[in-house]
């Protein structure tokens, strides 16, 4: 089926990492905070959403970071909670309807220092709980984002451009489902351009487009993301 839609999401993020130390990784928290038109993981009849609304928000209690001459990795754990709307085959849905722990695992590599290039990739494993009200159990999913970058000017702005992707799969079955809809566990993939400019010390803006493809049993799209990061 042919969705033909675009969904518009203002996702806040903000971390905070302080000075205490576990496994010899500096301890910090995160959480996310999106507003959007729609589901932004809709099913195929999630569709005709207009109005703006929050999401699923995320928390994440933990979140370990170290920082080594050429490489750096991270440890998450993060609770996707259910706190958009959802109600059982609305097409106004903002959530997923059920709330998920994810545990992650990622780090970057920086082969001819951290002015050169750059190869980086985290992997998360979602652990799914049941849907409310549809008695549905989605099942578990894995997700791998990956980017390979090069800085092209370090001095008076810097300048990052390379290519970045992810790729989803579902590891177990759903179930729940009404006789005669199990459609298979889905998977899909994305690849595209990506880049960055930092004016200042503080300031970094990135721009991320990803177009989908070989999906199955999932609604597939392109997605361009405009990310505005301040640090302090």
């Amino acid at each position: 089926m042919d969705v033909g839609e675009t969904r518009y999401a203002n996702i806040s993020m903000f971390t905070v990492y302080t000075n205490w130390h576990v496994l010899g990784m500096r301890y910090g928290a995160m959480a996310g905070i999106p507003f959007s038109t729609g589901n932004l993981n809709p099913s195929g009849d999630d569709v005709a959403s207009a109005s703006f609304g929050l999401g699923d928000v995320l928390l994440t209690p933990i979140a370990l970071y170290a920082r080594e001459p050429s490489f750096d990795y991270t440890l998450q754990l993060t609770l996707w909670s259910s706190s958009g709307r959802f109600t059982p085959g609305s097409t106004d849905n903002r959530g997923a309807g059920f709330q998920s722990l994810v545990y992650s695992l990622g780090g970057a590599w920086y082969p001819g220092g951290r002015d050169a290039w750059s190869v980086s990739a985290i992997s998360r494993f979602e652990q799914n709980f049941e849907q409310a009200d549809s008695g549905i159990s989605p099942g578990n999913d894995v997700v791998v984002d990956w980017g390979v970058g090069r800085v092209f000017r370090k001095d008076k702005g810097r300048i990052e451009a390379g290519l970045s992707g992810f790729a989803t799969w579902q590891l177990s079955a759903q179930e729940g489902s009404p006789p005669g809809s199990d459609v298979g566990r889905y998977r899909y993939f994305g690849i595209g351009p990506e880049g960055s400019l930092s004016p200042g010390d503080h300031w970094t803006f990135r721009v991320r487009a990803h177009w989908e493809f070989e999906a199955r049993n999932a609604v597939q799209g392109n997605n361009l993301w405009l990310i505005l990061n301040y640090s302090h």
